[in-house]
């Protein structure tokens, strides 16, 4: 009879259904977990590297190759409606770019690159 309990327990750990009933002290808590959006636009190491996510509005953008090329960066709300938008020209290899986007709504957006008839969207979150 207790196997069957013990197992049943064990199961709904996993699968993290008991987590409402157990008590766990505040030093157990998980730490926030903070990410970095990567894209890579193709093989030849161009990369658009979008920081921190989730963001308080300063968001910082890397950009490598894409050197000497003309690149449109837009920031767009869920439904695509551009929030933000600037064109970059005579960047380095690796070239940095922070925008304050503090002025929007908390929420999901997402940063597009647009250069060299290739588009890539990573996705931001501000708090």
């Amino acid at each position: 009879m207790k196997k069957p309990v013990l197992f049943s327990t064990l199961l709904l750990a996993c699968l993290g259904l008991l987590r409402s009933s157990l008590a766990l002290p505040a030093a157990a808590a998980t730490p926030p977990v903070h990410y970095q959006t990567v894209a890579r636009l193709t093989n030849d190491e161009r990369t658009l590297l979008v920081y921190p996510n989730p963001s308080t509005g300063i968001v910082h953008l890397t950009i490598n190759g894409f050197e000497n090329r003309k690149v449109e960066v837009s920031v767009l709300n869920v439904i695509g409606t551009v929030m933000y938008r600037e064109t970059l020209t005579e960047l380095t290899d690796r070239a940095t770019k922070t925008l304050d986007l503090s002025k929007l709504a908390n929420g999901l957006y997402y940063v597009k690159l647009e250069a060299d008839n290739t588009s890539q969207l990573c996705k931001l979150i501000i708090r």
